[in-house]
């Protein structure tokens, strides 16, 4: 006889169980483990499950699921409870054909706060035939909503996964907090021959769809959209060394990336050991395809190749609706290449010696002059004017910066002297003196904290230095001062705008 496949034996013996009306992670726990492999939990719609530890499968097969498989918000919520150390709501690694669906999956990041620690929910490891279908995965307290986690055993990959119609987000948050960044992914997917395919991304403050080696898998019709306000870091990465950085066989095709509103997603698609932050010596490989790809609004470089070989095929890919990067980004923190190709409206970029062969390539392809790395250095558009009221500024030659303005950079240098400084990357690398105090003091000290910058209570711009000499001042008593990326560059105001001071008059 013919032996039955595991998937088909498995399917055919899960048995149907009467919906759960209420239940906590521990009851769910107790029924998988004693009802072993296929146990369905089938939780009744509507119903709120209160976290405070993760439910975790037990045996092959098992299934957690909203009765009826709803698409809307009907669908069963798992919540996660503030004052717990818990940050992932399931647990199915190392557990073969285990199913996740119709589900809402809430980390609770806003009430229950962002933590260090698993992914919102964790799936793979040693594994095959796992499912996770038509859940809405949101606001995890860690660095990633959804792990599909590789195994770490040569004999015993995780495979065969489908990740199908999830509506994924928001996840994560811009900044540094007391545990690091704040930052998250939607899907990180470290599976071999897996399909990603059909889920919505909203909000990834980190990567979209972040692909760890992952040989083999395709990631297809993905959607893929920035948050309203916030920064994202990558729409679809493939930069990480995991598999020795093996991407071969590994299709993306058919996904659309979006920057939306204020919000900007810094790249699109990131191919190779160079692209990201944290650079890696060794290439990925091939070979890739990433092809009938559709970059839409905010985002800062739409492809960027650099740390690949082995094969790599780029075609098809749509930027004909990416809007120009200077309207929705600053490019000032940027090194002198990555700075040159926003300012160009480059959103296709390649260094060919880091992209190695066999390489195909659609013409609109922007050629590197150097090796650069790290395309992380967008940050939202800075102001063209700041404002400071009387006793709200006091600024050393120490700390040095005043204001970062669009296209203008404000310091006290350590000899006292207070400069304007171009950034707009089109003067010899973006140094060239707009403006400067031309006073001088020789007692701001060794490291210039002596030197100060305050306007003060009484309305006054003034330069002290260590000695407690006022090397200029203003002479007013205004209400402002207000700091500007053109002339009069700055400005002293009464209560009514009525100017009083610039600083041209120290000239």
């Amino acid at each position: 006889m013919k032996p039955i496949p595991l998937l088909l034996a498995l399917t055919a013996q899960r048995t149907t169980a009467a919906c759960l009306s209420s239940a906590t992670s521990t009851t769910i726990n107790t029924l998988l483990t004693t009802g072993g492999p296929n146990t369905l939990i089938s939780l009744c719609p509507d119903t709120i499950v209160p976290l405070t530890s993760p439910i975790i499968f037990t045996a092959p097969g098992q299934e957690i699921s909203t009765a009826g498989y709803p698409t809307d918000s009907t669908r069963a919520t798992l919540l996660i409870q503030p004052g717990t150390d818990t940050t992932s709501a399931i647990r199915g690694n190392w557990q073969d054909y285990v199913r996740v669906r119709n589900l809402q999956i809430d980390g609770n990041r806003p009430k229950a706060g962002a933590l260090g620690g698993d992914a919102l929910l964790e799936m793979g490891g040693g594994t095959t035939g796992q499912w996770v279908e038509g859940n809405v995965i949101r606001d995890t307290r860690s660095w990633s909503c959804f792990h599909l986690i590789a195994s770490g055993q040569e004999g015993n990959l995780c495979r065969n996964a489908t990740v199908k119609g999830n509506t994924v987000g928001p996840c994560g948050e811009e900044g540094v907090g007391v545990e690091g960044g704040l930052w998250a992914d939607g899907l990180s997917v470290e599976c071999t021959e897996s399909v990603v395919v059909d889920n919505e991304i909203t909000g990834a403050t980190d990567g979209g769809i972040v692909i760890f080696g992952s040989p083999g898998s395709s990631f297809l019709r993905n959607t893929i959209t920035s948050s309203s306000t916030q920064r994202g870091f990558g729409g679809i990465n493939m930069v990480d060394p995991n598999y020795n950085g093996n991407y071969s066989g590994v299709v993306v095709s058919d996904n659309t990336i979006i920057g939306v509103d204020s919000g900007f997603i810094e790249l699109g698609i990131a191919m190779g050991s160079q692209v990201w932050s944290n650079p890696h010596p060794l290439n990925n490989f091939g070979p890739t395809t990433v092809s009938n790809n559709v970059f839409k609004g905010n985002i800062g470089f739409s492809i960027v190749i650099n740390g690949w070989e082995g094969g790599l095929t780029v075609q098809n890919n749509d930027i004909s609706a990416v809007s120009p990067p200077s309207d929705f980004a600053d490019p000032s923190t940027c090194g002198s290449i990555q700075k040159s190709a926003f300012l160009a409206s480059h959103p296709l970029l390649i260094y060919p010696p880091g992209a190695g062969s066999p390489l195909t390539i659609q013409p609109e392809f922007t050629t590197l002059s150097a090796n650069a790395s790290n395309f992380l250095c967008l940050t939202h558009p800075l102001p063209t004017s700041q404002s400071f009221t009387a006793g709200s500024l006091s600024v050393s030659a120490a700390t040095s910066t005043v204001v970062d303005l669009k296209g203008l950079h404000v310091q006290l240098q350590g000899d006292g002297n207070l400069v304007g400084l171009d950034t707009t990357g089109t003067n010899q690398g973006g140094s060239e003196v707009k403006w400067a105090s031309g006073r001088y003091s020789d007692g701001c000290g060794t490291d210039g904290s002596g030197c100060v910058l305050a306007f003060d209570e009484a309305g006054e711009l003034k330069l002290t230095d260590g000695t407690g000499k006022t090397v200029w001042g203003s002479g007013t008593k205004g209400k402002e001062v207000v700091f500007l990326g053109e002339e009069p560059w700055v400005v002293v105001k009464e209560a009514d705008g009525q100017q009083l001071w610039t600083v041209g008059e120290l000239a």
